[in-house]
């Protein structure tokens, strides 16, 4: 079924190569006796071969060699970039050195990873991987990587054999089969398997209930029936252990056959079965997904459109203003100076309505995109505090909604307020004109929120349609920031250089300066990022 690619054993032995690496991602326990245990279960279950971090326990090595396990120990590095990985060499080789010591005399002393998820779609990345892969072939050992990339890895001749990432992928057939249409190497799979939600409901139509991870993962391992020269991970034995800083789920997220208080789940089973070769098909309990009559992003959105509807027939007024504003702005620019055309009351509520909206338009495209590569990875550089601050609100869409929303308003309340503060006694700008002519250069938003309600309620809409209306709602919002300062500068006769410096005080706008001057700093880092959300 499964075939593993060449390993050799730091003897230089070939080992294993007569059998399918049939392996689990072990974290493994600060007991020994609960680790000697979890090897001893793991060899009963069919697994041969594990994957893990630093591990310099002659003891445990020695029963992994008794129980014919192959351990592929990993360095803690975890998305780095090409130079930071390159600064990183020293601390490395040390530990391959360490990791090389430790193994010597061990059969079950396989692979030795050198990074996790990291650019290998840089060239400059290839050179530091290269020193510690000669070193650890010097040696008689073999050496690989965990790559997010597919087509784009460039460092894969540099290693023995890669491991693609295929998490929450119930398809990683596809990936190997694009891997070896590019490449034309055999490739293995780092990890496979999806999440479980705590006290989700049971059955295999609702995701993240048990029966669902593993009805998944029985899916992936029919689809890899026909797939040879490939080592195969599960993700994970066991739940992770919250208390480390570098999870490999920056969401928090339970993947394990076991969880924490090690109670078995139904993947278990699953796994258990295809690796003995006993079981290929299982029965679980469908369950009854609950029904939503309506969505509370469609209700909340529908609720704003409909407060704008009546706004607009209501006012008279504010009928009148619209043609002005679009076919001659000049005219209307000067009504609001003049304080004839400023429909306080009105602005104030199309202000509200404009900063819910904008916190809608967020709230999704922040949800979309939080299983992409991109999202991940900007989680998992976070703080630890900050990745779970936000990740309870990330988990409550309707919080999202509203604190993204709160943010936009204050935002353009205190630019507002600087632009009043800024206005001379000669021209003053009140509050009213200011609120006019703020909130007129959004009306973008009321177009945007009806596409990201549509989003929201279609299932399956693809990932670049979201990108395209997350970047039309950047660039509106860049372009209403320049609207907004034109007219204030010319109504409060304010010079063109202390209205440019103005304008850059907009939270929007000092916020990308802050993050170019970021980039400047971080440029390898910003490739990594871009390679990932580039790279299909």
């Amino acid at each position: 079924m499964l075939g593993p690619p060449i390993l050799r054993a730091q003897t230089g032995q070939q080992i294993a190569t007569d059998r399918p690496i049939k392996g689990v991602v072990w974290e493994i326990p600060d007991d020994y006796q609960e680790a000697a245990q979890d090897l001893l279960e793991m060899q009963l279950m069919g697994i041969n071969a594990v994957r893990t971090g630093l591990l310099f326990d002659s003891g445990l090595l020695s029963m992994a060699d008794s129980l014919g396990i192959i351990v592929f120990r990993e360095l803690p590095f975890f998305g780095y970039g090409a130079t930071g990985f390159a600064d990183s060499l020293a601390v490395s080789d040390s530990l391959v050195t360490l990791l090389l010591e430790t193994g010597r005399g061990h059969s079950s002393s396989g692979p030795i990873g050198l990074t996790r998820n990291s650019d290998t779609g840089s060239p400059k990345m290839c050179a530091a991987i290269r020193t510690l892969a000669q070193k650890i072939a010097a040696s008689g050992g073999t050496s690989y990587y965990v790559s997010s990339f597919v087509e784009s890895d460039v460092c894969f001749t540099e290693v023995d054999f890669v491991l693609l990432d295929a998490l929450d992928n119930r398809e990683p057939h596809l990936l190997l089969e694009r891997w070896q249409k590019k490449h034309g190497t055999d490739v293995g799979l780092a990890r496979v398997g999806t999440y479980v939600v705590p006290q989700s409901e049971a059955g295999v139509s609702i995701p993240g209930s048990p029966e669902y991870q593993a009805r998944f993962l029985e899916d992936v391992f029919l689809n890899l029936k026909n797939t040879s020269n490939v080592g195969v991970f599960v993700h994970r034995w066991k739940d992770e252990n919250r208390q480390r800083y570098q999870l490999a789920d920056p969401y928090r997220r339970n993947y394990g056959l076991y969880n924490r208080a090690k109670d078995p789940r139904p993947s278990l089973y699953v796994t258990r079965g295809v690796y003995l070769g006993i079981q290929d098909a299982f029965a679980f309990e469908k369950g009854n997904p609950v029904e939503r009559p309506l969505h509370w992003f469609t209700l909340v959105g529908w609720i704003l459109l409909s407060m704008m509807s009546v706004i607009y027939a209501g006012s008279p007024r504010f009928r009148s203003i619209i043609p002005r504003y679009f076919f001659a702005h000049g005219f209307y620019r000067n009504s609001v100076r003049e304080a004839r055309e400023v429909l306080p009351l009105t602005s104030t509520a199309i202000l509200t309505i404009m900063g819910l909206s904008i916190g809608l338009i967020a709230a999704h495209v922040i949800t979309a995109m939080r299983e992409t590569r991109l999202m991940l990875q900007l989680f998992a550089w976070m703080d630890a505090g900050a990745r779970t601050s936000l990740t309870l609100v990330l988990d409550a869409p309707f919080i999202l909604a509203i604190l993204m929303g709160s943010i936009a308003l204050m935002s353009m309340s205190l630019w507002m307020a600087i632009w009043i503060g800024a206005s001379g006694r000669r021209t003053p700008l009140y509050p009213s004109q200011a609120l006019m002519l703020a909130v007129w250069p959004r009306w973008q938003v009321l177009f945007i929120l009806p596409v990201a309600m549509t989003f929201e309620s279609v299932s399956n809409i693809p990932l670049w349609a979201n990108a395209v209306m997350a970047l039309t709602w950047i660039l509106c919002a860049y372009w209403a920031t320049i609207r907004t300062a034109f007219d204030l500068s010319k109504v409060a006769r304010i010079a063109p250089g202390k209205a440019a410096l103005i304008w850059m005080l907009n939270p929007l706008i000092l916020g990308t300066i802050i993050l170019g001057k970021w980039s400047l700093f971080h440029m390898d880092l910003v490739a990594y990022l871009w390679h990932l959300a580039v790279s299909p």
